[in-house]
Order: structure tokens, then C-alpha cells, then sequence
């Protein structure tokens, strides 16, 4: 399995924004800072899923592909054999 460089960076940040969240929890009087960092947590975690579903798709048509090609060979070889 490829580890895709952005979903390394991705996930950083994610446990970045749940450091932060902590950290606005315990010391900050305002709630905008705890909000701030919900909203990267959920950012980073709609770009994995996204990464993920996008890795998924392209192994599909890859795996589809190879099939494909296999099958070509095997057709191509019976045609040979029957001449």
C-alpha cells in the first residue's frame, strides 16, 4: 500500500487539532478556540475519507484494467492455437 504524502499531512494535522482542542478546553476562557480546531479535526478527516475513496477508485480501475488485458491474451492465444 502507497501512503499518499497529503494523507500524512492530513492525518499531522488532525492530531495537531486534537492536541489544540485539549489545549482550548483546559486554558482558554473563549469558545472560539475550541471551535477552531473541531473545525480542522473535521476538515483533516473529509480529506482523508476523500484520499481514501480516491486511492480506492483508482486500485478499481487499475485491478478492472488488468483483467481486461488478461483477457485480451487469453483470446489472442485460443485464436493461435485454432490456426
Amino acid at each position: 500500500m502507497k501512503i499518499n504524502f497529503m494523507q500524512v499531512i492530513r492525518l499531522v494535522g488532525m492530531v495537531l487539532a486534537i492536541a489544540g482542542i485539549i489545549y482550548a478546553l483546559e486554558f482558554m476562557e473563549r469558545g472560539i478556540a475550541v471551535w477552531f480546531w473541531i473545525v480542522l479535526l473535521g476538515i483533516g478527516f473529509v480529506g482523508l475519507l476523500y484520499t481514501f475513496r480516491l486511492t480506492q477508485r483508482r486500485q478499481a480501475v487499475e485491478k478492472r484494467e488488468r483483467e481486461r488485458a488478461e483477457k485480451r491474451l487469453e483470446k489472442r492465444a485460443r485464436r493461435r492455437s485454432r490456426r
